[in-house]
C-alpha cells in the first residue's frame, strides 16, 4: 500500500518523446539537403509554436508570468530553442544522423554536472568516475576509424557542434526545473516556444537557392514532422517529465534515442558505424549508468 509505481504515465510520455526525437534525425537530415540549418531551425520552431499556442490558450486559464520569471523564460528560450536548435541543425548537416544521436545521448552527463552546479546535487566519487569514463567514450565516437587522427575525421567539426548542442540542452533541462516549480509545463513550453519564434523571425527565409517555394514535398513533410511531433509534442512530453520526475531521471531516457535513430539511419540513409564508435557508445552509456545509479 502506498508503493510507488515502477512505470507511470510520465514514463510513457518520455518513451514517446525519445522515439519521436530519434526519428527526427532521419527527417531533419532529409530536410537539410534543401534547407539551410538556421532557416530549418527557424521554420520548425515557428510551425510548432503555431500548433501549440491555440492549445495553450484553450487549456491555460492564467497566462501571466512575473517580470523576473519572464527574463528567465527568455534565457530558457535562448538555450533550449534558439541556440540548441541552431547548433543541432548545423552539427547534423556536418556529421551523420547516427553520430549526432549518439553524441546527443551524452546530455545526461552534462545534466549531472549542471545539477551539481545549479541545483547543488551531490556528486559522488562514483559519479565523477562515470563522467570521466563517458568522456573517454565520446573521444572514441568522434575518433571513428583511427585514420588520419582525431582532427582528420570527416565528421569532427559536426561532432563537436553536436556536443555543444548536448551541453545547451542539458543546461535547459536543469534550469527549467526552477521555473517549473512556479508554472505548469504547458505554460513554460508555450512561452519558451513563442519567445524562440520571435527571436528566429529574421532567419525564416530559406538561404538555399529557390527559397521555401522550391523545396520538394518530402523536404516539407520532414520539416512538418520535426516541427509538429518533435518540436511540439515531444517537447511538451519532455517538459512534463522534468516537472514530474526531475531532470536527472528525465535525462536517462536519452539512452533510447540513438537506438531509434540508428535503426532508421542505417537502412534509409545508408549510414554505417565503425566498431570503435560502437565501443565508444557502450563506454558512454556505461559511464552514464555508473554516474547515475548507486
Amino acid at each position: 500500500m502506498g508503493e510507488k509505481k515502477a512505470f507511470s504515465i510520465t514514463d510513457v510520455y518520455l518513451l514517446l518523446a525519445v522515439i519521436i526525437w530519434g526519428s527526427d534525425y532521419l527527417f531533419a537530415k532529409i530536410a537539410l539537403r534543401e534547407v539551410s540549418p538556421i532557416s530549418f531551425s527557424a521554420m520548425r520552431t515557428a510551425i510548432s509554436t503555431a500548433v501549440l499556442i491555440p492549445f495553450f490558450v484553450k487549456r491555460e486559464k492564467n497566462w501571466s508570468v512575473s517580470v523576473r520569471h519572464f527574463s528567465w523564460l527568455v534565457g530558457l528560450a535562448l538555450l533550449g530553442t534558439v541556440l540548441n536548435r541552431i547548433f543541432w541543425a548545423i552539427g547534423l548537416s556536418l556529421t551523420t544522423a547516427s553520430n549526432s544521436a549518439l553524441l546527443m545521448a551524452t546530455s545526461p552527463i552534462f545534466v549531472l554536472i549542471g545539477s551539481s552546479i545549479f541545483l547543488r546535487t551531490v556528486v559522488t566519487s562514483r559519479a565523477v568516475l562515470g563522467i570521466l569514463l563517458s568522456f573517454v567514450g565520446v573521444f572514441l565516437m568522434i575518433q571513428g576509424d583511427w585514420k588520419g587522427g582525431l582532427m582528420g575525421s570527416e565528421t569532427f567539426r559536426g561532432d563537436l557542434i553536436i556536443i555543444a548542442a548536448a551541453v545547451l540542452w542539458a543546461l535547459f533541462t536543469v534550469l527549467a526545473k526552477k521555473l517549473l516549480k512556479e508554472y505548469s509545463s504547458l505554460k513554460v513550453t508555450a512561452y519558451v516556444m513563442l519567445i524562440g519564434t520571435i527571436l528566429f523571425l529574421p532567419f525564416l527565409p530559406n538561404e538555399k537557392g529557390g527559397g521555401w517555394g522550391e523545396i520538394s514535398w518530402l523536404a516539407w513533410f520532414s520539416v512538418l514532422y520535426v516541427a509538429i511531433l518533435g518540436n511540439c509534442l515531444a517537447y511538451f512530453f519532455w517538459i512534463w517529465g522534468i516537472q514530474n520526475i526531475g531532470p536527472m531521471r528525465t535525462g536517462l531516457y536519452q539512452y533510447l534515442m540513438p537506438v531509434v535513430t540508428i535503426l532508421l539511419a542505417v537502412p534509409f540513409l545508408k549510414e554505417t558505424l565503425t566498431a570503435i564508435q560502437v565501443w565508444g557508445a557502450a563506454v558512454v552509456f556505461g559511464g552514464i549508468f555508473l554516474a547515475r545509479f548507486e
